[in-house]
């Protein structure tokens, strides 16, 4: 059954003069899904979420409740700001919203005193108490400080319930967290769209793979803790990594290509090599693709895992498809992201 558009972006555009800033193609948010839109500064991310959400351009944006990245604040009390706008209903969600958010206690303090992060979490709390059906989110992990990230992307989630969101962002963790597709933007330009695993696995070009790299990102579920490190069950496949989460928690397993690291196996039922690396899995090789100077060895140990290794490597190794590899991944080199849809 197809899925149901919640927003439609298709041909939106945005020109100063002779220069193009936005032109969305035929991008649209779909219900219940959760768009991250990912690209560098400039690369007109911001200004496709305010033309979404009807403050540039002629749409009404009556659909979309919108939270800019740097929230402004109006005179008055947190508690004011926070409320303004919203009906009694959404105003309890509000207050209940920024209990969790941490900030019910900065809700008498005068606005023009807040810090940057409360300002955010109120900008949130009101953000999301809305009814609308729409939710576009501008950098909404800008200004929470980095220990306090995963606590804030699981309060989103769980407020954000089954809306649909459109998120901009620059921040690689943001897209890992809540994209359930991600869109990769640069030159105003809408350059791939797809599910977040699939495009950052498989970015469809160069230029793609210049604004996101190749990361592998693998969901799982957290089965215990070891100091700064979890392990998460991956589909059946077991990975440490540097979290803080507690058992049980969702979370995604998110590094880079490069930190992946190759070893032949010699012989059938060898051991996997030993090494300083907590992470050693074996598959067999899928593909193989010449990436710019490098080579992309994507393996299947259960589910596609890419390793990004020199040509030179790659002859002195003389890998084929559907050879049996062995792949190693240092803890640390991993990062376990909590999943904002638990």
């Amino acid at each position: 059954m197809p899925s149901r558009t919640a927003l439609s972006l298709s041909g939106l555009t945005w020109s100063i003069g002779d220069d193009l800033i936005v032109d969305a193609g035929d991008l649209e948010l779909r219900t219940g899904e959760r768009l991250v839109v990912y690209g560098p500064n400039g690369a007109g991310k911001s200004t496709l979420l305010r033309l979404a959400a009807g403050i540039l351009g002629e749409r009404t944006g009556d659909e979309v409740v919108y939270m800019p990245q740097r929230p402004y604040m109006f005179r008055g009390s947190g508690r004011r700001n926070l409320l303004l706008g919203l009906e009694d209903a959404e105003s309890n969600k509000a207050e209940m919203l920024a209990k969790r958010l941490g900030v019910s206690n900065v809700l008498g303090t005068p606005a023009a005193r807040l810090s940057g992060g409360e300002r955010q979490r109120l900008a949130l709390a009101r953000t999301l108490a809305s009814s609308r059906p729409v939710v576009a989110l501008d950098e909404p992990l800008a200004a929470i400080d980095a220990q306090d990230r995963d606590e804030v992307s699981a309060v989103i989630g769980d407020a954000l319930g089954d809306r649909a969101a459109l998120v901009v962002t620059h921040d690689r963790d943001v897209v890992v967290a809540f994209a359930d597709r991600v869109a990769v933007m640069a030159g105003g330009r809408v350059l791939q769209v797809g599910p977040a695993q699939e495009v950052l696995l498989h970015p469809g070009g160069d230029d793609i793979a210049e604004v996101l790299g190749f990361q592998n990102v693998l969901a799982g579920t957290v089965v215990k803790s070891e100091g700064p490190l979890v392990q998460v069950a991956c589909s059946g496949l077991m990975v440490w990594a540097l979290g803080t989460q507690a058992s049980g928690s969702d979370v995604r397993v998110t590094f880079g290509a490069e930190a992946v690291t190759l070893h032949t196996v010699t012989t059938p039922g060898a051991e996997l090599t030993t090494d300083s690396a907590r992470n050693h899995w074996l598959g067999p090789v899928r593909t193989i693709a010449e990436v710019g100077r490098l080579v992309e060895v994507v393996v299947d140990v259960g589910q596609p895992v890419a390793a990004l290794i020199t040509a030179g490597s790659m002859d002195g190794m003389g890998i084929e498809v559907d050879d049996q590899i062995a792949m190693s991944v240092k803890a640390t080199a991993a990062h376990a992201v909590t999943a904002a849809k638990q």
